[in-house]
């Protein structure tokens, strides 16, 4: 929630107040021509602690399934790879992408 009021409030800073910010929950049943994914979250260090909590976009199908397709035309995900292909349905997307 923190991370999504900061970046909201980066770009009100900058006049970009029509870019919609939110969770994966906030864009459920939407779609939009672009949407950016930051899964910055998702690092070794908390990988276990995040699965074991339901937290972040690893070992969620549902999250993911919304997440990824929301995009009508272009889909630009930021993360470590490496970190996300611990979990199946992300290292799918990483190997078709």
């Amino acid at each position: 929630r923190k991370q999504v009021q900061k970046i909201r409030q980066l770009f009100k800073a900058k006049g970009l107040e029509s870019v919609q910010v939110g969770s994966v929950e906030e864009f459920q049943g939407q779609e939009r021509r672009v949407i950016i994914i930051s899964t910055v979250r998702s690092s070794a260090e908390f990988m276990d602690f995040d699965v074991r909590h339901n937290l972040g976009f690893l070992d969620s199908p549902k999250r993911f399934n919304v997440a990824v397709t929301r995009a009508k035309a272009l889909l630009i995900v930021v993360g470590n790879p490496k970190v996300l292909s611990a979990d199946p349905y992300w290292r799918a997307l990483l190997q078709d992408a």
